[in-house]
């Protein structure tokens, strides 16, 4: 599952990755980060969401705010499987929408331009 997570995150246009610490990759859109994956088990995933999803999120066990961004709706999943495979893949292509959301329109432009390529 992990290679999927890394593979759906590099897939999406536009996506940027870059290395922190030795031990967790960011994923970027227009410079602005939406993910964060632990390299290392158990591959703990953090991501943006909606305030709704947030509240939502942090009720769930092996859910926390994510530290440090909890105050921008940030969540961390404890470990990678704690929400089922395709739940995931929801909530991180959400979290990338919710960023391109926030770029300038001709970035915004761009990138539906290469979704509609793909």
């Amino acid at each position: 599952m992990f290679d999927h997570t890394l593979d759906l995150c590099r897939s999406l246009p536009a996506v940027i990755t870059e290395k922190k610490w030795d031990n967790e990759l960011r994923f970027y859109v227009g410079e602005k980060l939406f993910c964060m994956i632990s390299l290392e088990p158990p591959h703990r995933v953090s991501f943006k969401c909606s305030q709704n999803q947030f509240h939502q999120l942090i009720s769930r066990p092996g859910i926390v705010p994510a530290p440090h961004l909890a105050r921008y709706h940030w969540v961390q999943l404890k470990q990678e499987d704690t929400l089922p495979a395709t739940e995931l893949e929801t909530f991180l292509q959400n979290a990338y929408e919710i960023i391109v959301s926030t770029l300038p329109p001709y970035e915004q432009e761009a990138i539906h331009k290469m979704k509609a390529h793909a």
